[in-house]
């Protein structure tokens, strides 16, 4: 029998991996540390010994804050300390991929952020190596802005609505009437004029960046001036369409940025004095579309905060209340999930019970939108995450609750795909659900799997990008890992069989159930695993891989 190579360890771990049971690369800070912003600290015994064994080890950016050693005779990290890393994993839907006992092609640490369908593209959509900023009304004709608009306010306006129709309408002609050199007003038009491309085009053409790059030019050179409402509303668009469209740090970054504007321009308190606020925010018409611009904000930035394990822009003292309903649009019915999210902050320390009614809360609500279906679902299925890292089971009631959100969440997904409306979650939701599904590992969780695998296989179907088809192959990756698991159990129970004579065999073998066609798709799944790693049966038996391992 040919040996097995073992897993390549660290000689030595920080304190905190040790505690927490995590592979730790012996760097100073270490890899993980410095992935989840664990402070990383070693024995003094271990420090000696990293001198020697990791003098070639490659240097840390120097940006980044170096941890004080402690002596052998220190304290352990604090339970604050290891609820937050509880926290941060718990809220980060890529780590908890590593829950499930998966690890990531290069088997370099945590699974790379920019994995597992953030959004179907993670930067594809740039196809123009070098896009040109350029005057909006050099970059679309009147009728190709009017009609790009109209792809706004018909596709994401109802969903984070915080710019109105008449005034853009009114400003589009104005503008165009007279063509010159950028104007103030041209980043709100390039952003919403590049999320109509985005929403109206499988594949970008080279106007959709060229857009994008002209309004961040734009934005980013107007730092100089005091925040308005147009500016913050152009940056806000910016947000959304990396949010996306683009990639992780610059979409984390910019919503934060967003929201130290709104602070700036005094946009986060309703004060009744007006020296409280900027003289374009003191109309009493402004206060609806302040408040939605600070709601859609928050919601960005928070819940992107939360899947990269980074901190979140905490605002002190804010008194805006969350926006008003209006007809056909559905801002406040998404907003309303606000209170909840706030509540996961990994700086809080939350008991279960408290949890799990938030849990039940977000169950009870009704939504109606695809977009507000998909962020109802995203918030459940974080709140689970959450409440199994606390070891807390749930009751079979609510998980049948879940399952029930669940298979909304795929049907919302894919009237999204059908819509042609690349929101965010429309692969990032029902990959989550994949995860989710193993976890609960029941037979009416397992029966969701094969429509809410197809409908992934469906989104990168038609949006075929790298994101779309790693997030197949990854829930295919989990699939297989579990089949697997499920199969070393029997075989373990056909050993015992196996123990008594032929006629009790024969006996036993013919009460087994055989399996249901509707399960037969688990054996067609190809039989390449090689992107999984340091799979053994010890792993896959450990209570921390099965949610629900006792139940049937």
């Amino acid at each position: 029998m040919a040996s097995v190579q073992g897993r390549k360890r660290s000689r030595l771990a920080c304190q905190t991996c040790r505690e927490l049971k995590r592979k730790c690369d012996g760097a100073e800070p270490c890899g993980t540390c410095v992935r989840f912003e664990y402070p990383c600290r070693y024995s003094a015994g271990s420090r000696i010994r990293s001198r020697t064994d990791h003098h070639h080890a490659p240097q840390r950016s120097v940006g980044l804050p170096q941890c004080s050693p402690i002596d052998s005779g220190a304290t352990p990290a604090s339970s604050a300390v290891q609820h937050q890393a509880r926290s941060l994993e718990a809220n980060s839907g890529p780590a908890f991929v590593r829950r499930l006992g998966f690890k990531s092609e290069s088997g370099k640490g945590s699974p790379r952020v920019q994995t597992f369908a953030w959004n179907a593209f993670l930067g594809s959509r740039q196809t123009v190596q070098n896009p040109l900023a350029r005057p909006v009304t050099e970059l679309l004709s009147q009728h190709r802005m009017t009609y790009l608009a109209g792809v706004y306010f018909q596709k994401l306006h109802p969903t984070y609505s915080f710019i109105d129709a008449g005034q853009l309408e009114a400003h589009v002609r104005l503008r165009w009437s007279r063509p010159s050199a950028p104007e103030p007003g041209d980043a709100l038009l390039c952003g919403v004029a590049a999320l109509g491309c985005l929403f109206s085009q499988v594949h970008a053409d080279r106007t959709e960046p060229e857009l994008v790059e002209s309004a961040r030019r734009m934005l980013e050179g107007s730092f100089s001036e005091p925040p308005s409402v147009a500016g913050i509303s152009a940056w806000l668009l910016r947000v959304i369409y990396l949010r996306l469209a683009g990639t992780h740090y610059p979409a984390w970054m910019a919503s934060c940025t967003v929201l130290h504007m709104l602070e700036a321009a005094g946009m986060t308190v309703e004060d009744t004095n007006p020296a409280a606020l900027r003289p374009d925010t003191q109309e009493a018409g402004n206060v609806e579309v302040n408040r939605r611009l600070l709601a859609v904000a928050q919601h960005l930035n928070t819940w992107m905060s939360y899947d990269m394990g980074l901190s979140r822009v905490a605002l002190s003292s804010v008194t805006c209340v969350l926006p008003s309903k209006r007809p056909g649009e559905f801002t406040t019915e998404l907003m309303e999930l606000l209170p909840f999210t706030i509540q996961l902050d990994p700086e809080r320390t939350q008991p279960a019970s408290e949890l799990e009614s938030a849990l039940q809360t977000v169950l009870d609500r009704v939504h109606t939108r695809p977009p507000s279906v998909l962020g109802q679902c995203n918030l459940a299925l974080c709140l689970c995450r959450r409440l199994r890292s606390m070891e807390f089971s749930l009751p079979d009631a609510t998980i049948q609750r879940i399952l029930v959100l669940t298979a909304s969440g795929i049907r919302a997904a894919r009237a999204i795909l059908e819509d042609r409306a690349p929101w965010h979650h429309m692969a990032y939701v029902p990959f989550q659900v994949v995860c989710v599904l193993l976890a609960i590992d029941t037979v009416a969780s397992i029966s969701q799997l094969r429509d809410a695998v197809q409908c992934l296989r469906d989104v990168a179907e038609v949006y075929n990008t790298h994101a779309t088809r790693e997030a197949v192959r990854t829930a295919r990756s989990l699939v297989m890992l579990h089949q697997r698991g499920k199969e070393m159990l029997a075989a373990a129970l056909g050993d015992v069989v196996k123990m008594h004579d032929v006629n009790a065999h024969e006996d036993v073998a013919s009460t087994v159930p055989v399996l249901s066609d509707e399960f037969v798709w688990l054996n067609n799944l190809p039989e390449d695993i090689s992107n999984l790693q340091d799979l053994g049966l010890e792993q896959l038996l450990s209570p921390e891989f099965f949610w629900n391992a006792s139940s049937s």
